[in-house]
Parts: C-alpha cells; structure tokens; sequence
C-alpha cells in the first residue's frame, strides 16, 4: 500500500474525490484507501470472546498467561470485526454498491492484542466486468480487494481478500 496520496484516501484516481460515489469505472488496480485505526481493550476483548469466541486464550486471563501468546489476545472474529467496522464508514459508503460476495481468503498472522493501535487499509486489486450469457453489455463488476490491519509495529494482524460487486456508471460492452 505504497501509492496512497496523503489525505484524500485514494491513490491518483482521475475520477474520484472524497466525496463521491465511486463506480467500477472510477476504480482501477492500485488504488490504495486508507481506512483509519482502531484498538480494542482487554476487557473489551473478552466481552467480545465470551459471546462469540469463549476459548481460554480470549477470556481466561490466567490461562491466557500462560499458553503460547503470553495474554489475552483477539479472536479472528473480533479481529475482523474492527477491521470491517472502520472499512463499513469509510470505504464501503463509497462504493456503488450491489452487494457483498464474501472474503476469499483471510489470515491472522500475529495476534490482536489488547491496547496496540490497529490501522487498517484496503487496496483494489482488480475490477472484473460481469458479463452474464449472451448479453454484450454490463452494469456490474467484480471488485476484488486486499485489506489489511496492521499493529503499531507494523505486523500484520488481519490480511484478507473481500470480493464485492460494483454497479457502473454507464454500462460496459464486451
């Protein structure tokens, strides 16, 4: 996420601003949102862990001590959880949105760890026009991306690929 232009949230695309709404056209491979930080606290994490991930290394504190992490440290649902809240106000609002597809892959490779600054950024990495059977013309495309939460060392906690699809402005021929 090297490209970013400071304080506009999008690398030099021709077409977008901080205001409008961006279509598949307006959106190209590179495109770099940066998307803000967030953190959660211990208690914040085991309020978490105990209604939808209540495994010992969440919720125990001694237990979390003691196993291979040295305390307690953030479930993959809560990790994805502050990286999809800060993405659901400051990227999402912005897409000509159809729908949502689902997350084609995603890795925890360090811990989410309780009081640590997370910042979180996404990177278009394709836009795919959907063309559908024998119709030449599209209004819609894949928009498949790279997002990433970060710690205040620069480790990544979260690394994930979400897909969604993109209405365009004007429609696209084959």
């Amino acid at each position: 996420m090297d490209n970013v232009r400071p304080g506009s949230g999008l690398s030099d695309s021709p077409v977008a601003d901080d205001v409008g709404i961006l279509y598949a056209e307006d959106l190209r491979a590179g495109d770099v949102f940066e998307l803000g930080t967030t953190s959660a606290t211990e208690d914040e994490i085991i309020e978490f862990a105990k209604r939808f991930d209540p495994l010992p290394i969440h919720v125990d504190r001694e237990a979390a001590a003691a196993g291979p992490f040295g305390g307690i440290i953030g479930s993959a649902a809560h990790s994805l959880a502050l990286y999809s809240s800060l993405a659901s106000r400051v990227f999402i609002p912005r897409l000509a949105l159809v729908a949502g597809k689902g997350i084609e892959t995603m890795r925890l490779p360090n811990p989410l760890r309780p009081d640590v600054i997370h910042t979180a950024g996404i990177e278009i990495l394709e836009v795919a026009p959907r063309f559908r059977g024998e119709d030449l013309t599209t209004e819609r495309a894949d928009l498949r991306c790279a997002g990433r939460l970060v710690d205040d060392e620069g480790r990544v906690v979260l690394a994930m690929a979400p897909l969604q699809v993109i209405r365009y402005r004007m429609p696209q021929q084959r």
